[in-house]
């Protein structure tokens, strides 16, 4: 287009018109280039909610409509995610490997590798269903069923109905998880994901099963996970990186003046904090190294942890030593499992270390503060759904074992951990909190200051017009010496690109290429009459 316009210009103008046109749309075009990288970047680091309203609408506009057409689409989404699932699976000759959906009807839609779908709608169909898909299964290995998310949240009453003794996978994303019937609900329908081999998580609401799973599997640093000892007249705060033993290279444990920790934990913002007490209402028992216990008020970390993002874990005990002290057996005291847990990739890792050492734990995920998630995390107990009250020397046994194992923990100098509570940041502020180029700022303000010194560029004359205006230009014979004269040019350049340009840098940058692409529509407009014009001044001479 460039060369077709120059060759143009050159006809009904000059070279030298032709030339600035042909420049004119090269910069143009790389103007709005600039602005469609602009654009990505912000919408592709904008929260989904706020990235994809039209997509929202649409949806909300079906909704509104009602719509079988609707649901049976988002049926066959569900149903073909889970068989690409079921392909990527390794083969297992004894056993067969179906994904299942519910319908709106009641319905149990079945699919196996191959893609062959197959609709059982009551109890003889249900019997037919490995026949069907699986005709040339071998061996007498487990059913294993692949259900979507919306099966397992929304019609969770339905999968009583399907085949008994099959082994349930909840499949959601790009991965799945075992299913277990929950030993500590009443309800039959209850279930528990198997996360990792001694972590589950119970399955309540579908939104915050998805923000439990995203938070289990985030990485973790070693260098970010902060073992913090209460002692009082102990240091007033914290490195912004952990003191590492020059012997063992593991990172030394924190001691803090518990009353001066939540302005501590300014120092440290983005890391996870791992403390060791008991909590009872709305204290946090403590007992450091010498006196009794001491408290301090829950809600006051609780609040200084949101303001400095940092992850809150409580390690649960019922006599709540402080490690890295001394027991009366002079001892070191120490969390058992600890050591190991804060070595492994993920915080789901992190807690399978902690279950490893007693038995396998349970994730309850409830709101909290704003920005931010509370994790509940205690022991799996072993029974059956509506098994009833636990018998009488069952009880007295576990008791009297529970006991036993303190007793033993605090003369071997380990604290022996009941349960855990973490107070954690949520999907969307860590996802906020992530796309920052500089810690502090929030990521609108960094990537509008970025659009506007990249739009600033497109429409630089304009805003040298503007600045020229608001800070004229220096006059060497206004000063002593050429140093002061350059300084003052040194100190005027930096606050126009720096301050000025991202300022006026978004109207001027659109005005410039709104102002190109209005001229070069008027020239294409004029362009048939000029060549109108041309071919007159050629014609009309040989007429005379």
């Amino acid at each position: 287009m460039v060369r077709v316009a120059s060759m143009v210009c050159a006809q009904c103008i000059n070279n030298a018109s032709a030339a600035r046109c042909a420049k004119r749309l090269a910069f143009d075009a790389i103007s709005l280039l600039l602005v469609v990288v602009v654009i990505a970047l912000v919408s592709g680091h904008a929260r989904p909610a706020e990235a994809n309203w039209l997509t929202r609408l649409a949806r909300e506009a079906g909704e509104a409509g009602g719509g079988a057409a609707r649901r049976a689409g988002h049926a066959l989404d569900e149903m073909g995610g889970l068989s690409r699932h079921l392909k990527a699976l390794p083969e297992d000759g004894s056993s067969v490997a179906l994904a299942a959906h519910v319908t709106p009807e009641g319905h149990w839609k079945f699919a196996n590798k191959s893609g062959e779908v197959y609709t059982a709608a009551n109890a003889d169909e249900m019997a037919r269903v490995v026949r069907t898909l699986a005709p040339d299964r071998q061996g007498e290995g487990p059913i294993k069923l692949y259900l979507s998310e919306d099966s397992v949240f929304n019609r969770t009453v339905a999968i009583n109905d399907l085949p008994a003794g099959a082994e349930l996978h909840l499949m959601t994303g790009k991965r799945s998880y075992k299913l277990r019937v929950d030993p500590q609900s009443a309800k039959s329908d209850a279930y528990l994901a198997d996360v990792k081999p001694n972590l589950s998580v119970r399955l309540t609401d579908r939104a915050l099963f998805d923000e439990t799973i995203w938070l289990l599997e985030r990485r973790l640093a070693k260098s970010d996970i902060r073992v913090v000892s209460l002692q009082p007249d102990a240091a007033q705060t914290l490195t912004s990186a952990p003191r590492i033993d020059p012997d063992t290279k593991a990172a030394l444990i924190d001691k803090v003046d518990p009353w001066k920790l939540p302005a501590a934990l300014r120092s440290i913002r983005g890391q996870t904090v791992v403390l060791t007490g008991r909590i009872e209402g709305e204290y946090l028992y403590f007992r450091p190294s010498s006196g009794g216990e001491k408290s301090l008020l829950i809600g006051d970390l609780k609040a200084a942890a949101r303001e400095a993002d940092v992850n809150l874990v409580i390690l649960q005990a019922p006599d709540p030593l402080q490690p890295g002290g001394r027991n009366w057996f002079w001892q070191k005291i120490e969390v058992k499992g600890l050591n190991e847990a804060v070595k492994r990739a993920d915080f789901a890792d992190f807690l399978d270390a902690l279950g490893a050492q007693r038995m396998p734990l349970v994730v309850d995920a409830r709101p909290s503060l704003e920005g931010r998630i509370g994790l509940d995390i205690g022991p799996r107990q072993s029974g059956g759904a509506g098994s009833g009250s636990v018998p009488l020397t069952d009880t007295i046994t576990n008791t009297l074992s529970f006991w036993t194992e303190q007793v033993f923990q605090q003369v071997a100098g380990n604290v022996a951990t009941t349960d855990i509570k973490a107070d954690l940041v949520d999907q969307d502020r860590q996802k906020e909190l992530d796309r920052r180029i500089i810690p502090g700022i929030p990521f609108i303000y960094q990537i509008s200051y970025l659009a506007g010194l990249v739009l600033g560029l497109v429409g630089l004359s304009y805003a040298r017009a503007l600045w020229l205006r608001l800070w004229p230009a220096e006059i060497a014979g206004e000063y002593a010496g050429r140093a002061g004269y350059w300084a003052a040019r040194v100190v005027r350049g930096i606050l126009f690109v720096l301050v000025f340009l991202p300022l006026v840098g978004i109207p001027v940058g659109l005005w410039a290429m709104l102002k190109g692409l209005f001229d070069q529509l008027v020239f294409f407009v004029l362009l048939p009459f000029r060549l109108l014009g041309w071919l007159w001044r050629k014609v009309a001479p040989v007429r005379n």
